[in-house]
């Protein structure tokens, strides 16, 4: 919907004769496209529009269309690049949603096996040497933390 109220917009632009404005296009932080004669600090991109020429002879009427042709399909890769760009990231959101979601578990388990058991590091001959209080306590500690990181967040 808003795709086409944008390109309803910008076609109309086009569509003005006698003026000749220069027109902005810029994304925001949230991803909304925006479309100004000013711009703005943030790397606005200016848009190439021409406003029509009056009725001519054929070979010029044809290249007048050519040209509409041409901005059209500029800014039909300009929308088509920036679905991919949206898209793409909502992938990455996802993929950090679900790494997230990942971490949390593996810590939370990690934290209830830590509940009432006797907590060791292995060593290199294949015994363990077991935590004493103050080391158990510290290695909680820690998974509690991994805890309120990935999952409180």
């Amino acid at each position: 919907m808003r795709t086409g109220i944008l390109l309803l917009t910008v076609s109309g632009l086009l569509a003005v004769s006698g003026v000749q404005a220069e027109i902005y296009r810029w994304v925001d932080e949230q991803g909304k496209v925006h479309f100004s004669d000013r711009p703005n600090r943030g790397g606005a991109q200016r848009l190439e529009l021409s406003a029509p020429l009056p009725d001519t002879s054929g070979v010029e009427q044809e290249r007048l269309e050519a040209e509409r042709k041409m901005q059209r399909e500029r800014l039909l890769d300009a929308y088509r690049e920036e679905r991919e760009a949206r898209q793409l990231e909502r992938l990455k959101a996802e993929e950090t949603e679900r790494q997230r979601a990942a971490n949390c578990a593996y810590a939370r388990n990690l934290l209830r096996k830590y509940g009432n058991a006797r907590l060791y590091q292995p060593l290199e001959d294949g015994s363990r040497r077991y935590l004493d209080s103050v080391e158990r306590q510290r290695e909680i500690e820690r998974a509690q933390a991994s805890v309120q990181r990935w999952c409180d967040s």
